[in-house]
């Protein structure tokens, strides 16, 4: 019982600074609210009273478990960052965010997303490193406007088709997943410049990666490689292949790639 109170007692004592913050932020006409490490249990209500008026919200490094639908009312949102608390679970009207630029969700327990997350036309950046996600949503690829993708640390074993519809994605990083299989479908998009895949589970790659028009930085270290195929000499961009801790045999990397000199290979 007194583990109880004591839990309740710290839960409120979080919420009224919660509440003393939002008031300031109120009062002041703030777009900015800090609301990191407060060891908040959930959100307060008073939060959607300014909803209109908020644009950066930080909730880091609570412990939250859910974010309510309410979320959806923070329709001038533009940058969101609830890392490293413990989230199950996204509403299933998170696309109302219609505002949302960049989005940080790393460091919780999502499962997975909902639908509506593809309808964020304006995210530029989505960080969903260190969750438990196996997979995307279908209609991925309707993120147009998405530059940066950072799912690291998940348990990721296939990603969509859509996945080459992202037109302006320059950086991804999909390291410590499950892949077993190279998704041949990242081929096809045309700006993305540093894709890294180490710690994942490839054997081989395809014998036709010249799609790769403007990749730069291609990471493959602790996958079970041991050999590499001639056609990424054909990636006119790239500059950097790193396949440290793979099993490479004796002339497993083609002269083709070696004979590139402004193509660096790190064993």
């Amino acid at each position: 019982m007194d583990e109880f109170i004591k839990y309740f007692s710290r839960a409120e004592r979080a919420a009224n600074v919660a509440r003393e913050k939002i008031e300031s932020a109120k009062t002041q006409g703030l777009a900015k609210l800090d609301l990191s490490d407060l060891d908040l249990v959930e959100i307060p209500a008073e939060l959607f009273e300014i909803a209109g008026q908020i644009e950066h919200l930080i909730l880091d490094d609570n412990k939250l478990t859910y974010i309510p639908d309410d979320f959806a009312k923070l329709r001038n949102l533009k940058h969101l960052s609830i890392r490293g608390n413990e989230i199950q679970d996204l509403p299933a009207n998170f696309g109302g965010l219609k505002s949302l630029k960049k989005l940080y969700l790393g460091y919780n327990t999502i499962s997975e997303f909902p639908d509506s997350i593809t309808e964020l036309q304006n995210l530029e950046m989505l960080n969903a490193a260190g969750n438990i996600l196996s997979s995307l949503p279908e209609n991925f690829g309707n993120l147009k406007s998405l530059e940066k993708l950072s799912l690291h640390d998940n348990l990721i074993e296939k990603l969509p088709l859509s996945i080459g519809d992202l037109p302006n994605l320059r950086e991804l990083y999909l390291d410590s997943n499950n892949l077993k299989k190279f998704p041949l479908e990242l081929a096809k998009l045309p700006n993305l410049k540093e894709l890294i895949l180490s710690g994942n589970e490839f054997e081989n790659l395809p014998n036709d990666l010249s799609g790769f028009v403007s990749l730069q930085e291609l990471v493959l270290d602790e996958n079970r490689l041991e050999e590499l195929p001639a056609a990424l000499a054909e990636c006119v961009s790239l500059r950097l292949i790193s396949v440290a801790g793979n099993p490479i045999r004796e002339g497993g990397i083609p002269k083709e790639i070696f004979g590139k000199k402004y193509l660096k290979v790190e064993e």
